[in-house]
């Protein structure tokens, strides 16, 4: 529920999976506009997860259990049985300034922040890094997978295409918003798998394109992308597609069952959609030519 005063209490919506955010004090802050609040990804659906999220508290780390040590901006561990995400490295001086605390089954859990951060807390709670490890967290739990990828719906036809940092996803992006289509992001999608049909979901993290959509949609076809100086699709096989998806995904490395869930659905995705190599001439002559395909 958001107030005339800013948000007290919210639910966001990505991917279907739903996060909500209670505040425990009145939160009434003078810089924070109705414009700044992402309302696309504002939802009214039933939370998996419920976060309590607490200003200047921060509890003290007892007998811990070390998962995974990102080196630089984050680390997850155990502590009484409750997993701990922090904004730091596990070893970092400073300590860190951010922790969510998550019960056993991800359902419920708490957010301290120290008071110089909390004033940028009402529009991303978490913030990056630790939003988006959060929902790792929870895909990994046979929900879905995130990837690293531009996805489009085009009249209800779903193209996703997947590469690295200055692979042309952001230009794939620009070139179907000009065709009038969806862009539901242009760097993080989420896939989930529905009643035997794969389907993509736009996330409110995105790269250079901003118009971004919470909406999802059917997998028609995915490309890899690659530089290259002409139009090209070439069709992979199931094994090759496995390999590919991997290196382009976010796995929970940390978590054996996640794993084994996330490489399951890697091959399914490969055997259910047409995949394809694909380098592209940057205008508009590559939309046609990827509905042809």
């Amino acid at each position: 529920m958001l107030n005339e005063k800013g948000p007290m209490e919210f639910t966001i919506g990505i991917a279907g999976i739903g996060i909500s955010f209670l505040f425990d004090q009145n939160l009434s802050e003078p810089g924070v506009r109705d414009e700044d609040i992402d309302y696309e990804f504002i939802t009214n659906v039933r939370p998996e997860t419920k976060l309590r999220v607490h200003n200047n508290i921060f509890p003290e780390r007892r007998r811990v259990k070390k998962i995974f040590d990102s080196g630089s901006t984050w680390a997850l561990y155990r502590d009484q049985g409750k997993y701990v995400l922090q904004d730091s490295s596990f070893d970092s001086d400073p300590p860190p300034n951010l922790l969510v605390v998550l019960e056993s089954d991800f359902e419920s859990g708490d957010i301290y922040f120290k008071d110089e951060l909390f004033k940028n807390s009402l529009l991303d709670p978490l913030g990056y890094p630790l939003n988006q490890v959060l929902m790792i967290l929870l895909l990994s739990r046979r929900k879905g997978i995130m990837l690293h990828a531009c996805g489009i719906d085009d009249r209800g036809y779903g193209y996703l295409f997947l590469g690295n940092s200055g692979h042309g996803k952001s230009t794939i992006a620009r070139l179907w918003s000009e065709n009038l289509a969806t862009v539901l992001n242009d760097d993080r999608i989420i896939l989930r798998e529905e009643n035997g049909k794969l389907f993509m979901y736009g996330t409110p993290w995105h790269g250079d394109f901003k118009e971004v959509s919470s909406k999802g949609v059917p997998i028609r076809k995915l490309f890899f992308l690659r530089h290259g100086e002409k139009n090209s699709a070439v069709p992979k096989n199931s094994a090759e597609a496995v390999l590919m998806l991997l290196t382009r995904c976010f796995p929970p490395i940390w978590d054996k069952k996640g794993m084994e869930y996330t490489m399951g659905l890697c091959h399914r995705i490969a055997h259910k959609i047409p995949c394809y190599e694909f380098s592209f001439e940057p205008d508009r002559k590559i939309v046609d030519f990827v509905k042809n395909i």
